[in-house]
């Protein structure tokens, strides 16, 4: 199929809001550019290209337009969750107004007064063609958000296959003002940000010492029968556990970090948290989720995603708080808990969160010195 002079894919999450990402398109393969993030999607038929890691769809109806399938999200009343799509050729647009800095961000009813603790915070740096940043919370971040600023009006949007986020917002007097902020085509709400001096780390730990005979896990075997297993590391050794979901961004750049990581001595498990009902399907996502990712330890089902249920998997936790949580526990029975992740579009806490994983998984008796 002719399409060399096709270059960029063109989300319709509205009548009025669209998410354009370059993309590059050969009879195989298209190419979708996401920030500095290049995501391959291979042809499955000669209308359907896959996603990778979550499992969805590009599907071409006409040469030019088609549709996104989001497989992992729950299906709608009208069936599996959809967003159009088209394929364009780029058009002269307005050079870039340089901005970078931080802005504390609220998002709905509190945007209007900026009321309480921010939500998040909007992390902007120009590279000289487009404006790029992420959006951290306490807990994770947004992944890689690109788009443009003419000095008064900013679009930002990311998709990896399973988010496709859209912002926009006025610029005034160094704020951020009436924002909008799209989920896919299902979820829209508004949102403001205030000029902000950068989050301190939120690479933190949590140190624990339950009964050793806690030190387990529950969980589901393929054959969907109740299982445990103990956690406890032999001498000299960690057991790095990293409790996930197949559908969730950041736990796929936690797993990336985890795969390049010396583990010498560490014993590695991770325990996912599923939609599907099906164990049976469940483990066949698992199973293709481990090989796409290069994951060389077991992966099993620890039941449905909810953070109650990951929480009750676990005899020594009363809360997970987030997606992913990782658990390094050392021979003794400590146990350092993370909760979140800070992945590659933060630039230095991700580098710091690197650093804080390599120290956690080599033993130690410096407890102390972590």
């Amino acid at each position: 199929m002719p399409v060399t002079s096709l270059d960029r894919l063109v989300f319709t999450l509205n009548d009025s809001v669209q998410a354009s990402f370059p993309v590059s398109l050969s009879d195989t393969t298209w190419v979708v550019y996401n920030g500095v993030e290049a995501i391959p999607l291979d042809r499955l038929t000669n209308s359907t290209y896959k996603t990778p890691v979550f499992n969805g769809t590009l599907t071409l109806e006409d040469g030019r337009s088609g549709y996104w399938t989001d497989s992992l999200r729950p299906k709608t009343k009208s069936g599996s969750y959809r967003v159009p799509f088209e394929l364009r050729t780029s058009s002269t647009s307005p050079p870039n107004i340089s901005i970078a800095g931080h802005w504390d961000v609220w998002f709905g009813g509190q945007n209007n007064d900026q009321d309480g603790a921010a939500s998040a915070q909007l992390d902007l740096r120009d590279s000289g063609t487009t404006i790029e940043g992420t959006m951290r919370t306490t807990t994770g971040d947004y992944r890689y958000l690109s788009g443009s600023f003419d000095g008064t009006s900013l679009a930002l949007q990311t998709f990896d296959g399973a988010h496709l986020f859209y912002f926009d917002a006025t610029y005034s007097e160094g704020q951020w003002t009436n924002g909008s902020f799209y989920s896919g085509n299902h979820y829209r709400t508004s949102w403001s940000g205030a000029p902000a001096t950068p989050w301190e780390s939120s690479v933190r730990f949590e140190r624990i010492t339950p009964p050793v005979d806690s030190l387990i896990v529950r969980f589901i075997d393929p054959e969907g029968k109740p299982s445990q297993r103990s956690l406890i590391p032999e001498p000299n050794h960690i057991t790095v556990v990293d409790v996930l979901g197949t559908w969730c961004p950041n736990c796929m750049d936690e797993v990336r970090l985890l795969t390049s990581l010396d583990m010498e001595n560490v014993n590695q498990l991770s325990v996912a948290f599923e939609r599907p009902d099906s164990v049976a399907l469940a483990y066949a996502r698992l199973k293709t989720f481990q090989a796409e990712m290069g994951m060389d330890w077991d992966v099993v089902l620890g039941g449905k995603a909810n953070k109650k249920v990951a929480a009750a998997a676990f005899p020594f936790l009363d809360r997970v708080i987030s997606f992913p949580t990782t658990l390094f526990i050392q021979h003794d029975g400590t146990v350092h808990i993370h909760s979140g992740f800070n992945g590659p579009a933060t630039g230095a806490p991700y580098k710091e969160e690197r650093a804080a994983f390599q120290r956690h998984t080599t033993p130690s008796t410096s407890l102390e010195n972590r």
